[in-house]
């Protein structure tokens, strides 16, 4: 069986590829001529013209979770399996918690005025306004339950937060208090919400502005897609103050290979004090890489051996 790999080949990755004799592995030097004889291609991104040409194949393996950036309608006319990894689920849920403890800690603002030899608290007067805010107790929404969202449901129960989960379908989930199936349900009552929902075509700009005026003095973190949130209106609820805060990990512009230096956004939205930047990198830890390269493989091993995957992407949800 021949598979080609266009994602970046690390020494672990390759030692993963070593244990698998019966593949033929190709890289990307060799796509122009092998692209029509593979059957298995590990990547995340594909054109429908890779598609078209990949005439044999049966299956496309995603070295991590999104699905988000493959030609789903000639997939989904091909037939064609589609997985992913999600073994880096528990580090992206632990920046998730790192990045809201950032937020309500006010630990960026306070470090970058300290900086300056600028003082917060009881040193220079006991100011309300230099209150930070506790993570303790809090009512907490979690949108979207899947490996993320449960591990840092566990995470939270150390908080003694009370956490309820969104998702499509009402089933019991072991760290949530409860699940409903309303977005505006689950943040009603929320102080604190953290959003980790897959990109699909139902969940595009799922947080648009009438959903804002639900979060008035709310908290947000988003470790699922830029693109989960419309732009412009998150820069509208931080201007007119309607976010009590907010914290990303995940982007709307990234760098190429020609522009390396570039801001992840279309909106001044870090020049407010509030705001907590990440560069997307929530599973990129030794770990991380680790987990979501052994999952790989594991899924490659069952296609192998029984004809599908462990994890197999619905090609109707995208995820």
């Amino acid at each position: 069986m021949k598979a080609l790999v266009l994602t970046k080949i690390t020494d672990y990755f390759r030692k993963k590829m070593e244990e698998f004799n019966e593949i033929e592995w190709y890289t990307p030097k060799d796509i122009d001529y092998v692209l029509e004889d593979v059957e298995i291609i590990v990547t995340g991104y594909l054109t429908e013209e890779q598609v078209d040409k990949a005439k044999k194949l049966k299956a496309i393996f995603i070295p991590w979770t999104g699905a988000d950036k493959l030609p789903w309608k000639k997939i989904k006319e091909r037939n064609i399996i589609v997985s992913n990894s999600h073994g880096n689920g528990k580090m992206v849920a632990e920046r998730a918690l790192s990045l809201s403890l950032a937020l309500l800690g006010r630990i960026i603002e306070f470090h970058n005025d300290l900086e300056k030899g600028i003082w917060h608290g009881f040193a220079v007067g006991f100011k309300e306004d230099d209150y930070w805010y506790s993570l303790q107790g809090k009512n907490v929404a979690i949108l979207g339950t899947g490996v993320i969202g449960r591990h840092l449901a566990k995470l939270l129960k150390g908080f003694d937060c009370h956490i309820t989960g969104f998702k499509r379908s009402k089933e019991q989930i072991a760290g949530f208090d409860r699940i409903v199936t309303s977005i505006e349900e689950a943040i009603s009552d929320a102080q604190v919400i953290y959003l980790a929902l897959p990109l699909t075509e139902k969940t595009y700009k799922i947080i648009d502005e009438k959903m804002f005026e639900k979060m008035r003095g709310k908290f947000l973190i988003n470790v699922g897609r830029g693109e989960l949130i419309d732009e412009y209106s998150l820069f509208k609820a931080l201007n007119e103050n309607i976010l009590r805060g907010f914290a990303s990990d995940v982007w709307y512009k990234y760098p190429s290979k020609d522009e390396q230096v570039i801001l992840p956004f279309n909106f001044p939205i870090h020049k407010f004090k509030n705001v907590v930047l990440s560069p997307h990198v929530g599973g990129f830890t030794i770990e991380g890489q680790q987990g979501r390269i052994d999952e790989l493989f594991e899924n490659i091993e069952s296609f192998l051996k029984k004809g599908f995957p462990k994890t197999a992407v619905d090609p109707e949800l995208m995820y």
